[in-house]
C-alpha cells in the first residue's frame, strides 16, 4: 500500500476528532503532525520487530586497516544500522563461499587484550552505532584485501514530505494511523477512545508478528536418545 504523509496525518487526526469528514488539517496542524509522524517511525527503528528491510552489503577490507566508518557519507556508505545481524568474509575461487564471523559486543572488544594482532582473514567484528556515523571494528587486522559481508535490517522509510507517496508493507498503514493518533492526542488536548487504543495495540502487534523470523526448533539429544524423533510414533 502507498500512503502520503498527509493521508496518514489526516486519518490519524480523524481518529481523535480534530478533523471530520472531508476536512483537511490546517497548515500548522499538518506541520506539527508531520514531525510527530517521523518521530514515531524513528522510534520504531529502535525495535527489531518493526524493522523489515533486509540488507546484504559487501565491504572490501584494506590490508592494515582495522576500523571503518559506517553511515551515510562514511567509508561504508549506507544508512547506519541499529545492530548487525550477521557478518562473514568471502573466500576467493571459482565459487566464493561465505565464512561466518562472530559479531561481538562492545564489552568483548574492550576485553580483547591484543587489539592490533594481524592475520590473513578476520575472525570477529564489532559494531558501535553512532550519529551520524557508526564504527565497524575488524579483528585481527587483515594483512590482505578481503571482502566482508554484512547483514542488517532497516526500519520503515520515513516520509520525506507531506505529498510524496511511500510504499508500505501490509499492516504498516493501519499501525501508523492508529499509533500516530495516540501520539497526537495529548498535543491536541483530546482523549483517546478505548477502541482506538485497542486498534493501535493490535495493529502494532500484527506488524511485529509478521516480522518475526522463522526459527527451526531443535530437540535436545538427551531427551531423544539418538537425537531423532518420530512424530507418528511419538518416540
Amino acid at each position: 500500500m502507498t500512503r502520503t504523509g498527509l493521508q496518514v496525518i489526516t486519518d490519524s487526526l480523524k481518529l481523535i476528532g480534530v478533523v471530520a469528514g472531508h476536512e483537511v488539517p490546517t497548515s500548522a496542524e499538518q506541520q506539527d503532525s508531520f514531525a510527530r509522524l517521523n518521530e514515531l517511525i524513528d522510534s520504531w527503528g529502535t525495535h527489531a520487530q518493526t524493522m523489515y528491510i533486509p540488507r546484504r552489503v559487501t565491504v572490501p577490507l584494506s590490508a592494515g586497516t582495522q576500523t571503518y566508518s559506517l553511515g551515510v557519507g562514511g567509508v561504508i556508505n549506507h544508512p547506519a544500522p541499529l545492530t548487525l545481524d550477521a557478518a562473514s568474509w568471502l573466500t576467493t575461487g571459482t565459487v566464493p563461499a561465505e565464512v561466518y564471523l562472530e559479531v561481538v559486543s562492545d564489552q568483548a572488544y574492550v576485553g580483547q587484550p591484543v587489539k592490533t594482532l594481524t592475520g590473513a582473514t578476520p575472525q570477529i567484528v564489532s559494531y558501535t552505532r553512532g550519529a551520524p556515523l557508526g564504527e565497524l571494528w575488524v579483528w585481527p587486522v587483515p594483512t590482505a584485501s578481503v571482502t566482508l559481508v554484512l547483514y542488517w535490517r532497516e526500519p520503515v522509510q520515513q516520509f520525506p514530505d507531506l505529498v510524496t507517496a511511500v510504499d508500505l508493507l501490509p499492516g504498516y498503514a493501519k499501525a501508523l494511523r492508529c499509533n500516530l493518533a495516540l501520539e497526537l492526542a495529548p498535543e491536541f488536548g483530546r482523549q483517546v477512545d478505548p477502541f482506538v487504543l485497542q486498534l493501535a495495540r493490535e495493529s502494532l502487534a500484527d506488524v511485529k508478528r509478521a516480522n518475526l523470523p522463522y526459527v527451526e526448533i531443535g530437540i535436545d539429544p538427551a531427551l531423544t536418545g539418538d537425537g531423532g524423533y518420530n512424530i507418528l510414533t511419538d518416540d
